[in-house]
């Protein structure tokens, strides 16, 4: 203690100073080797589990579609035609069906190549692919497949087996489902039957890391026959029984030859099975070591820094901190390119050259900000475009439904194509921006459909004064909510004789829309709820003038002239823009 007193005070400092920092470094290393090894374990465990969870949902999903395959295949017409005759027991027509059912057939073992045979039972014959070998020395109701299906009394699938019903012996897994049709009939069930050795690797490709993926069923058997030893050694060692919750997704861990392993499991919507994988615990943690080593490193690296630079904090302490008082002063007063600077490298410059780096990101902040209100407006533009009311769709497709029914088919397959184009040019590529002539394009489909739907009530005319103003930017879907209003408001009261008029004119530096109709017409006070809420008779005007004002802002100008008996008049005044890139 007395050698301590009488070193100088540079040396003191020094040394309290050394001090200080290794006690500060031992301890938050160890607190953050503490904090980051259990958020790391933690989320690596987590990671497991979703990583399961998601094969899980891969399985599922493919089990779904070999299922929607077969609900496709079993309203097909050729097997409507077959089971008709099975309902009234006809056997005439057996080969006519067996032919028909041949090319329904291949294209369910198209659509899913997983498939290796489908096999159709029923009171008047069975029916499979022409290009399979039937194992007639088996009937099905000889096989635990049809005792199955008789049990469960539902569509159900069955685990690993040897295939019976046709030659070759493959090991394949199983779909038994009872048919539909309009009329109850017993006696018939479709067999499909999914290669095992492609469904394994479907299983095991869905994870991996050294993770060892299996399907088990609900008696904790698996769904497969299992050729990875350690995952043959932990079902049969009765490792998973009891571990496995049918309640929820969670994971566990057991001993296996001294070693720890992970189990993960997520039970699947489609079958009572459970995907399970287990891995070494070791490995899923390995990263631990990573960083606790690099830990260590840090806070050697951090102490020897600080024994460097110790003596050159000391002398030039009170320099670097005036520099840096100078600066702050200056940004005090709003200056931000002021920056901090020095020749040293000690802690008080290094203070300084991070202020001069949060100045800089306050900088780019301004920056962001600006631009995020930029996105913020353009983002408004899209959300107020999304909100145009598609509800015409449902009148539209009733109309060609009832087109259809009555025959006119042209008329149909006109309003089909114009309804398809209407989507085309509203959605636009996802651009908000389009031209005069696509908008225009638009609304004439529009017009169209409305026109079928609504046989007689008016017609339109589309005049454009100079093809030029053709090729002007205008945001999307800007016409048909008025042509709409027109329509729905203007001539609900009509049967016929309602006339719209577009008409597009050029003023100078400025262009001018107008849309006209001889419709019922407004009250004064429906004409100023118009620009300040969506009323009755102008459903999405006021967001319609939003939009304008979001793209032109106040150089945009929306009149409404309108009065009861004598029809509304909608004029939008906008200055010219050139062709937008995207809108093209």
């Amino acid at each position: 203690m007395d050698y301590f007193r009488k070193q100088s005070f540079r040396s003191k400092l020094k040394t309290a100073f050394l001090a200080v920092i290794l006690l500060s470094v031992l301890m938050t290393g160890g607190l953050s080797y503490s904090i980051s090894a259990a958020i790391l374990e933690k989320n690596a465990l987590k990671l497991t589990q979703d990583t399961v969870v998601k094969s899980a949902q891969i399985i599922d999903e493919k089990l779904n579609k070999l299922t929607l395959i077969m609900m496709t295949f079993m309203i097909s017409q050729p097997f409507h035609d077959m089971m008709r005759d099975v309902v009234s027991g006809d056997t005439g027509r057996y080969y006519t069906h067996l032919n028909d059912l041949d090319n329904v057939f291949s294209q369910a073992r198209i659509a899913e190549p997983l498939i290796q045979s489908i096999y159709v039972s029923t009171p008047i014959g069975e029916f499979y692919p022409s290009s399979m070998n039937r194992n007639r020395l088996t009937e099905f109701k000889d096989t635990f497949l049809y005792e199955r299906i008789e049990q469960e009394k539902r569509n159900l699938w069955v685990e690993g087996h040897e295939d019976m019903l046709f030659s070759g012996k493959d090991r394949v897994i199983s779909l038994i489902l009872e048919p539909i049709f309009d009329t109850p009939v017993s006696g018939v069930y479709i067999v499909v039957n999914i290669r095992e050795d492609g469904f394994r690797k479907l299983v095991s490709g869905g994870t991996g890391g050294g993770a060892r993926s299996f399907l088990l069923n609900a008696s904790g058997e698996p769904v497969y026959s299992v050729k990875d030893p350690l995952v043959r050694q932990a079902v049969e060692g009765g490792h998973l029984t009891g571990r496995i919750s049918s309640s929820r997704d969670l994971s566990n861990t057991f001993k296996l030859g001294g070693e720890s392993y992970l189990l993960n499991y997520a039970h699947l919507g489609i079958a009572d099975w459970t995907m399970t994988t287990i891995q070494s615990k070791a490995s899923v943690l390995k990263d631990m070591i990573y960083v606790k080593w690099m830990l260590v490193v840090v806070a050697l690296a951090a102490f020897t820094v600080t024994m460097m630079v110790s003596g050159a904090f000391t002398r030039y302490l009170l320099r670097p901190l005036q520099g840096l008082m100078k600066v702050m002063k200056k940004v005090e007063s709003n200056d931000l390119t002021a920056r901090f600077e020095s020749s040293s490298g000690d802690e008080l410059a290094q203070v300084g050259i991070r202020f001069n780096r949060m100045l800089e990101q306050i900088v780019v902040l301004i920056g962001e900000v600006t631009e995020a209100e930029t996105n913020k407006r353009s983002a408004e533009i899209k959300a107020l475009s999304a909100q145009m009311d598609p509800h015409f769709l449902y009148n539209t497709l009733n109309t060609i439904y009832w087109k259809l029914n009555l025959k006119q088919v042209e008329q149909s397959q006109r309003m089909v194509v114009s309804l398809s184009r209407l989507f085309q040019l509203g959605l636009n590529k996802g651009q908000e921006i389009t031209t005069l002539s696509k908008e225009l394009e638009h609304v004439r489909q529009y017009l169209e459909l409305q026109c079928s739907c609504y046989e007689g009530l008016f017609r339109y005319e589309i005049h454009v004064e100079d093809e030029s103003l053709n090729t002007l930017a205008i945001p999307r879907i800007l016409l048909q909510p008025l042509v709409e209003n027109s329509i729905l408001h203007g001539f609900c009261d009509l049967e016929s004789g309602g006339v719209i008029d577009i008409e597009i004119l050029e003023e100078g530096e400025r262009w001018c829309l107008t849309v006209r109709d001889n419709g019922a017409g407004m009250e004064e006070d429906q004409v100023r709820a118009l620009f300040w809420r969506e009323s009755d008779k102008g459903y999405a005007v006021s967001n319609l003038i939003r939009r304008l004002q979001l793209y032109y802002g106040d150089s945009a100008v929306f009149r409404v002239d309108s009065g009861p008996g004598r029809g509304t008049a909608v004029i939008i005044s906008l200055p010219k823009r050139e062709e937008h890139q995207d809108g093209r």
